[in-house]
């Protein structure tokens, strides 16, 4: 069968698909957007928006319609060679499927949905003019997430809580399957060591881990870090580790640099026990989480990050924040601890706590990785996706 796949950043969330896809000898071509494509070795095609549509003078609609044209074009030469997918796999987002069921009128669309903007609280105290750009925003952003559902043959999105951001009457027509976790890569590792900025750690030193695409508010980074500092000044021998860029991926308003700097200026932590990987990749990453003692994951209610699952898979306790997208996968006290984000001493405390009770920290880091294991487990997600392809 032939399978196109298309997403900003390719192969993306569907990697495993892809690599099944490829794994069974068909045609897959990818499409992807100029500046994060990975070479693969398929058929790859690339679109960015014209130069005329780049930056803020041009409107939301405008780049949108833009995209959608970029990968028209760049697709149209096969479609008129006669070429035409049999599945469609899509990501549901900044437009670039916008004209997809145009070209192929045929092929059975499957999209994959992250998420739906909505307005802001009007009771957040949010003065005027920020609350109708908010609106604005969202409404925009929308868009062509409305447009790729009305184009699908099939939806799914990876958890409860991310469905539920969705319009009710869109429920019926989005599975819930997550993407899928390796929990033979995520592994324990009983004996593992990694190098960072010329110092070695091992597995049995004291070390708690972070992780996130960007040091932001969503995802609790101030918070981490005034916790972590107060957590140093108890445990001489805590070392700290975060894999994280310094830059803001989901914060609302401008993108660009990340909250470092102010943590710098304004949180009191021990520098020399503090250690920024930045964005590793995933080889690194997972001898990060086997070496750890803790994992902190923290974060507002929006997209649940493969971190938390991929720490928990590899049998290390974790410390979640009370929100809604993490409280779906951790039940506090049985296969996790969750704290307030905003309650920095409970963050402290529980950090200290799990720390200190290696018994305790044990059974919860073998009960999280059962939990990825029965309910994330990537054959389990990777059939159903596949079956949602085949119709």
């Amino acid at each position: 069968m032939k399978y196109l796949i298309v997403h900003d950043a390719a192969p993306g969330q569907f990697i495993h698909i892809y690599k099944h896809l490829r794994s069974e000898g068909h045609e897959v071509v990818v499409a992807s957007r100029r500046g994060t494509t990975h070479r693969l070795p398929v058929k790859q095609l690339v679109y960015e928006l014209p130069e005329e549509l780049k930056g803020s003078r041009s409107g939301y609609t405008a780049k949108v319609i833009g995209l959608g044209l970029s990968l028209y074009e760049e697709l149209k030469p096969l479609a008129f060679d006669g070429w035409a997918p049999d599945v469609i796999l899509s990501h549901a987002s900044r437009g670039a499927s916008y004209f997809l069921r145009d070209l192929f009128p045929r092929a059975r669309i499957v999209s994959l949905f992250e998420w739906y903007y909505g307005a802001p609280n009007p009771d957040t105290g949010m003065d005027e003019g920020a609350f109708r750009q908010q609106a604005a925003n969202a409404a925009a952003t929308n868009m062509p997430i409305s447009r790729d559902f009305d184009c699908m043959d099939a939806g799914y999105t990876p958890t409860l809580f991310q469905r539920d951001a969705f319009p009710k009457s869109w429920h019926r027509n989005l599975e819930v399957i997550h993407d899928g976790i390796d929990t033979d890569f995520y592994t324990p590792a009983n004996k593992r060591a990694i190098e960072v900025n010329g110092k070695r750690f091992r597995k049995g030193d004291e070390i708690v881990t972070y992780a996130a695409r960007g040091m932001e508010h969503t995802r609790g980074f101030v918070e981490f870090m005034a916790a972590i500092s107060e957590v140093q000044k108890r445990r001489p021998d805590l070392q700290v580790l975060i894999a994280a860029a310094d830059r803001l991926c989901y914060d609302p308003g401008e993108k660009g640099k990340g909250l470092k700097s102010f943590v710098d200026e304004t949180i009191d932590y021990d520098r020399e026990r503090t250690h920024f990987l930045g964005l590793v990749p995933e080889a690194k990453f997972v001898s990060v989480l086997q070496v750890s003692s803790l994992h902190v994951y923290l974060t507002k209610p929006f997209v649940l990050s493969w971190s938390l699952l991929n720490a928990m898979s590899v049998g290390i306790p974790v410390l979640g924040s009370a929100s809604a997208p993490v409280q779906e996968v951790i039940s506090n006290g049985d296969n996790g601890l969750l704290v307030s984000m905003d309650d920095g001493q409970a963050l402290a405390d529980a950090m200290d706590h799990l720390l200190a009770d290696q018994v305790e920290a044990g059974r919860l880091g073998r009960a999280g990785r059962e939990t990825v294991i029965e309910r994330y487990g990537l054959a389990q997600c990777l059939q159903r996706q596949l079956d949602l392809m085949r119709g």
